[in-house]
């Protein structure tokens, strides 16, 4: 609910600008204010009818702007009734339709594209959207900025508050002569807060919610419940904020209910319910996600459903007109049969170059179908494919062919589809070892260091191992600052999986130069500093801060996870160290593996 309410904001600004646009035309009156009212209701037809004939208006008295906010009404009405794959579909069209008439309102289709996403639980795509959305607008447009500050301060209170605070500071100051706005402005303060764990400013954003409340007392009771579950946190009385979180309430959604829970049981100490709570966020993510996926499908379905209808009409139309023609030319041939030869040889190919031009037409209609079909189809699976159905695919496919006696298949070829099924499956098994990893990992607390190591000889094998990946021929170096006796206490096995994953990364992604590996003490002596830099690609700026994401790609198109830095950072972690990446390092990647020091 929290969401939508936000999101709701952002339409009663529009609406609020339409109305003052729309006050003097008496004649549009009657529907604007119909118009306005079936936005509330959840019956389509009637509404979809009342927004085609706004938007009809609009464009004959050349109102784009007008036009453009009515038709985003249309994406916010889908959102509410869930259907986001329409809601999604008709702000790429509304994006098209502003690049093919020149115009810049970009800010209002990215700002519902990121609430699309934030309500299903999407934070890079939500987060993403919202800033481009920031980006594309205009330093005056105050009514748009309100709306997108406050969006980007709700979906960053959880994930990362101090930012989320910095924004909320901007709405606030936008919001200050907007009561209704600025309670909301207070509210987000407070949950702000309640992830900061910051009792001075939650108490500072209560004197606020209770004075725009006291001088605008007509304003709805959105923010109540937040404030008292955040008081409760605050005053240790953990039950009655998690018998808060447990029943409906215009000031949470879904999502928001488990993130808060997940923080009241962390502050609790109760690792094991905060888990669960973990367990049950991730659950209804994803159910949020698979309602996305099969409404998505059903619009598809409906959409070739409708198209089938007019390709079996069209074809029907087609074979009617083949029949007449037919008749037609045999009506002809006999009227023209007691012509000379000359004549009927030249009515002949006349018509036969028609027939000609009319089969091209109809084979670049079918063509242009043909297209259309394999875009929509691209769309949807680049918006719905994981990793895993591409390798599925060939295993299934193989085993299909395999199986069916129909196919005579000569030994090479079986071959080949048994070692391309093997190997998919392989594939599949790392992917779902990989996830596995992620998972057993995340339950761990650490891993039993119980190796001894020669430092040197242990890490110069490892580099020495990477000679059969380095297909680019690069020089690999080894350089170290202790003794050859030098050792340290780990975990082999753990600390093999880490360096190979950064090495094989190293070698993966440096067309030439070199790679090399670097050991010295950090400078309090405690901790071993492992250095792996090479000459390649880089990462670009844009793309360092995420990188140890989960399922985070610098390049979306190359295969894989994006797991194998996620997994090996974990791994560092549950090893008493760290894994980070270089800022300041600029002609290629160095990544430092820092490992406590025990003997």
């Amino acid at each position: 609910m929290k969401k939508i309410l936000l999101f709701t904001l952002l339409f009663t600004l529009i609406a609020t600008n339409l109305m003052a646009e729309e006050q003097k035309d008496t004649a549009f009156a009657n529907l604007y204010r119909r118009y306005f009212q079936l936005y509330t209701e959840s019956n389509e037809s009637i509404f979809y009818d009342a927004s085609a004939k706004m938007k009809d208006y609009y464009l004959r008295n050349n109102k784009y702007d007008s036009y453009y906010k009515i038709a985003l009404n249309e994406i916010l009405y889908d959102t509410e009734q869930g259907k986001t794959y329409r809601a999604i579909k008709k702000c790429n069209n509304l994006l098209n339709e502003m690049n093919a008439r020149g115009k810049k309102q970009y800010h209002i289709v990215y700002s519902a594209m990121g609430s699309i996403y934030d309500m299903r639980g999407n934070y890079r795509m939500a987060k993403k959207y919202f800033q481009d959305a920031l980006n594309a607008c205009e330093p005056n447009d105050t009514g748009s900025l309100i709306s997108i500050y406050s969006s980007i301060a709700s979906l960053q209170a959880h994930r990362e508050p101090l930012k989320a605070k910095e924004i909320n500071e901007l709405f606030g100051k936008m919001a200050v002569k907007h009561p209704q706005y600025y309670k909301v402005h207070t509210v987000l303060k407070a949950e702000i807060a309640f992830y900061l764990n910051d009792r001075q400013l939650y108490e500072e954003a209560y004197r606020q919610f209770l004075q725009v409340n006291k001088e605008h007392p007509l304003l709805d009771a959105y923010g109540k419940d937040l404030m008292t579950m955040v008081k409760a946190t605050f005053d240790g009385n953990y039950s009655k904020a998690l018998d808060i979180l447990q029943h409906d309430s215009p000031d949470f959604d879904a999502l928001d209910c488990c993130d808060m829970r997940i923080r009241i049981c962390e502050l609790m100490g109760n690792k094991e319910r905060a888990i669960q709570e973990m367990d049950k966020r991730r659950d209804l993510r994803d159910s949020l996600n698979s309602d996305m996926m099969f409404e998505s499908i059903n619009e598809i379905n409906a959409e070739m459903g409708m198209q089938k209808i007019k390709e079996e009409a069209q074809q029907e139309r087609e074979e009617a007109n083949k029949r007449q023609r037919l008749l037609m030319a045999v009506a002809i041939f006999l009227l023209l049969i007691a012509l000379a030869l000359t004549i009927s040889r030249s009515l002949i190919r006349r018509r036969l170059e028609k027939k000609l031009i009319r089969k091209n037409k109809e084979l670049e209609i079918a063509l242009s179908r043909a297209e259309e079909s394999d875009r929509m189809k691209d769309s949807f699976i680049q918006h719905v494919s994981h990793e895993i159905r591409t390798p599925l695919n060939v295993v299934t496919g193989f085993a299909q062919v395999i199986a069916n006696n129909d196919y005579t298949l000569d030994d090479e070829s079986r071959n080949h589809m048994l070692k391309e099924i093997n190997k998919n499956t392989q594939e599949i098994t790392y992917i779902v070892n990989e996830l596995l990893e992620v998972a057993e990992n995340e339950s761990r607390e650490y891993y039993p260091k119980e190796d001894i190591l020669h430092v040197n000889s242990f890490f110069y094998k490892l580099l020495h191992d990477g000679e059969m990946y380095n297909t680019n021929h690069l020089t690999l170096n080894y350089s170290s600052t202790v003794d050859n006796n030098f050792t340290i206490k780990t975990n082999r096995r753990v600390l093999e999986k880490v360096i190979s994953q950064l090495l094989m990364n190293a070698l993966k992604f440096t067309p030439e130069g070199t790679v090399t590996m670097d050991i010295q003490p950090s400078s309090n002596d405690d901790m071993l500093r492992v250095m792996i830099t090479d000459t390649g690609i880089g990462i670009p700026e844009e793309h360092r801060d995420h990188i140890f994401e989960r399922f985070y790609k610098v390049d979306t198109f190359k295969p894989g996870f994006g797991l194998g830095l996620t997994i090996s950072r974990k791994l560092a972690v549950l090893l008493g160290g760290s894994l980070v990446l270089d800022n300041e390092y600029r002609n290629g990647s160095r990544f430092v593996l820092y490992l406590p020091i025990e003997k």
